[in-house]
């Protein structure tokens, strides 16, 4: 699918633009060249042509942007490239991937509120339940964006009504605590709107938010606030469901064979049929690996001793120790393919360990169908352990019985009370084993910076090249009061927002 719809309105890329190449499964109807708004939102198939554009900024994002900005920037994941490093926040106003993430985070928000704006004027709706779920899904979209625009840069202008001019894209930037209000407010009437499930018919197409993915990002939403309460109701009510599980092995995640299925909440759709492909997998597997280009994140290794390449990589907490012994999600999450240690010569091939989450050697180079999961089952199980033990520790309560769901389906044994004791001892093993089921997800940045450790977490890795983590970068969490570390807005947007305020912190 290819559709174009422009209108220029305020600095780069503020364009309400429907790009090419849409959604898996969420394909119809598809139309070719320039194309008004005014024309497409007359009728239910202009409209869902509309849908369509307010998705495909995700092709993008999770195609390797947003892996730059999170995995390079925990302690988790390191690059032996030689190019500026979000490890510790070494990027300007005009790093190309946080521009890119801002500008695509904004072309869905846009094309989102042209939904919004028009589609209970649209006369021809086969059922109001089609209607519904086109605002239900644009309402889910928008708060998607602005969860992610908003634990990056802090706060964002808030675009809530269809652009038509420049003037209605120059908006100050609204405070921390007024995105989330405006992102729950999304996710209510998101829940409200949209089915729990489709049935794959047009415009019903399986892989479309559901009521289930709204409450799922709510979940997550309540834990960057620290509303712990909320986020336990909200887990609950999805594990409660008995719609999810855990069903099927740890690879079926990442390799094409469960997509959309009950380990899912939310994915990004990719396809061959819509020329809609993905190659995350380039970003990490190495050269000698079937179809790759060359890797450009590799997991941290405390045993890989190197100096004047890249980043840091080492540091003692490094994710290749990480693992317990006999955990079966290890195999699938990093891999040393027995090849040539290329970083280190001298060592034995199979000593350099890659990320081997995402390899696809079954489809030509660059050509992955496969979708990529963003909220997983698994996730909402530990962010209900996580809000419980938040509200109060119980011994072998409930808290255990979700960490343990997850644990179990890895193969490692169940924690008890007798070894976890306490409040904090669960809180270290939650963000160990979310380390881990999460990992290279695009989900430990954020974790380690609304827990207030991300300082800590990457600093024994900027000793090995005494570097100090920037302090200067720093903010206050207004929800946890703990340190909290932001991107730099966009130059361009300084530029061309009159209105937009002063650059964050550092930068």
């Amino acid at each position: 699918m290819k559709i174009f719809i422009i209108k220029r309105v305020v600095g780069i890329l503020f364009l309400l633009l429907i790009i090419s190449n849409g959604c898996k499964k969420i394909l119809s109807p598809e139309l070719q060249g320039q194309i008004s708004v005014s024309n497409l939102v007359t009728t239910q198939s202009g409209i869902m042509t509309l849908v369509n554009g307010v998705y495909n900024p995700l092709i993008d994002m999770y195609n390797g942007t947003l892996s730059r900005l999170t995995d390079l920037a925990s302690n988790d994941g390191w690059t032996p490239r030689v190019e500026n490093d979000p490890d510790y926040l070494a990027v300007g106003p005009g790093f190309n991937f946080t521009t890119n993430f801002w500008s695509g985070s904004y072309k869905g928000i846009v094309n989102a509120n042209a939904v919004l704006a028009n589609a209970d004027a649209v006369p021809d709706f086969s059922s109001v339940a089609i209607k519904n779920s086109v605002k239900g899904q644009s309402y889910f979209l928008r708060a998607f964006y602005y969860f992610n625009l908003v634990r990056l840069f802090g706060g964002v202008p808030l675009i809530l009504n269809q652009v038509n001019s420049q003037d209605d894209a120059q908006q100050p930037r609204a405070s921390m605590e007024d995105v989330y209000a405006q992102i729950k407010n999304d996710l209510d009437s998101a829940i409200a709107l949209l089915p729990p499930s489709y049935n794959g018919s047009m415009n019903q197409e399986v892989g479309r938010a559901t009521s289930y993915s709204a409450i799922a990002l709510k979940t997550l939403v309540y834990l960057e606030t620290n509303e712990w309460a909320n986020a336990a109701a909200a887990a609950n009510s999805i594990i409660s469901s008995n719609k999810f599980s855990l069903q099927g092995i740890y690879a079926n995640n990442f390799n094409g064979s469960a997509e959309n299925g009950s380990q899912s909440l939310f994915e990004v759709q990719y396809s061959a049929t819509a020329g809609s492909y993905g190659n995350l997998y380039q970003l990490f597997a190495p050269a000698a690996a079937p179809y790759s280009s060359g890797f450009t994140i590799a997991p941290t290794d405390d045993s890989l001793v190197i100096g004047g390449v890249g980043g840091p990589n080492r540091g003692g907490q490094s994710f290749v120790q990480a693992f317990e012994s006999g955990d079966l999600r290890k195999n699938t999450i990093i891999t040393a393919y027995n090849i040539p240690n290329v970083l280190q010569s001298g060592r034995a091939a199979g000593t350099l360990y890659y990320v081997n989450k995402y390899l696809n050697i079954t489809t030509p180079a660059g050509q992955s169908p496969w979708n990529v999961p963003v909220i997983r089952y698994a996730e909402i199980l530990l962010a209900g352990a996580e809000a419980l033990n938040e509200t109060s520790y119980v011994a072998d309560g409930p808290a255990f019985n979700m960490l343990n769901e997850v644990r179990q389906k890895a193969g490692l044994p169940g924690l008890t009370s007798a070894t976890v004791t306490t409040q904090s001892e669960f809180r270290t093993a939650l963000q160990h084993e979310r380390r881990i089921e999460l990992a290279f997800e695009c989900k430990s940045f954020f974790d380690l910076n609304r827990w207030g450790i991300l300082s800590a977490a990457i600093q024994p890795q900027l000793d090995n090249i005494a570097a100090p983590f920037p302090a200067s970068k720093q903010i206050t969490n207004p929800f946890t009061k703990m340190p909290y570390y932001l991107y730099p807005l966009p130059a361009y947007e300084l530029a061309n927002n009159a209105k937009i305020g002063s650059q964050n912190p550092g930068y």
